[in-house]
């Protein structure tokens, strides 16, 4: 063991300049190294909470992610779009059923604010959809109570009424429409390496090039002996 010791000191001490070269020259080479072209992606991620008032079409996680993936949607809501455009997003976009009542949405783009503004459109786009189909359902009990509140019944039939109409004020006071977050968390995907970090990563590599350097023969003799 002494002996290996002592041929792998006597090695790193002969090329000591090598040792202490790689490194430096792979750290130079890594800082001077240009950026690849190609450009750094983030990923916006957005929450839909689904609203809760019997329309399967809006209220269903399943049915939300068909909906949110089908090209109808975008040439509907984002009409100002053009077809390109509204088939990148659909390439770029995840939909995910986070529950049955929860959706997240993921998009990915560069730079970083069109990856949020995409997400926020879209979730724009959807919100205002359940919205309006939320406040006819909303107008429907209204308008169902006011009737009922206004016919005048017999006495037999009084509390079937008022029981009825209280049945639909808790179903009112019950029903929510959806809502959204915030993006919630912007993701580094494929990010190009600074100077320094390319730098770092050169010195680190030509440390292990020198370290071979002077292990690999000692390895190969040790394994023809």
């Amino acid at each position: 063991m002494e002996l290996i010791v002592n041929r792998l000191a006597q090695r790193s001490k002969k090329y000591l300049l090598i040792l202490i070269a790689i490194p430096i020259v792979l750290g130079l080479v890594g800082w001077l190294l240009p950026v690849g072209k190609e450009a750094t992606t983030y990923t916006a991620e957005a929450t839909l909470s689904l609203g809760s008032y019997d329309n399967d079409d809006l209220n269903n996680s399943k049915n939300v992610m068909n909906l949110l993936t089908n090209a109808f949607f975008y040439q509907k809501n984002l009409s100002d779009l053009s077809d390109e455009k509204r088939a990148e997003i659909l390439s770029k976009l995840q939909v995910t059923a986070v529950s049955d009542k929860m959706i997240k949405l993921s998009y990915t783009d560069s730079p970083k604010e069109n990856a949020i503004e995409i997400i926020n459109e879209i979730s724009k786009a959807f919100l205002k959809m359940d919205e309006l189909s939320f406040q006819e359902k909303k107008k429907f009990i209204q308008d169902y109570i006011n009737t009922l509140s206004r016919e005048k019944v017999s006495d037999d039939t009084k509390v079937d009424q008022q029981r009825f109409i209280y049945e639909l004020k808790t179903t009112l006071f019950k029903i929510k429409q959806a809502t959204s977050t915030d993006p919630s968390e912007v993701m580094t995907d494929n990010k190009a390496l600074n100077s320094k970090e390319r730098a770092v990563a050169g010195i680190l590599i030509g440390i292990a090039l020198a370290c071979a350097w002077v292990l690999i023969p000692e390895l190969v003799r040790g394994q023809s002996e």
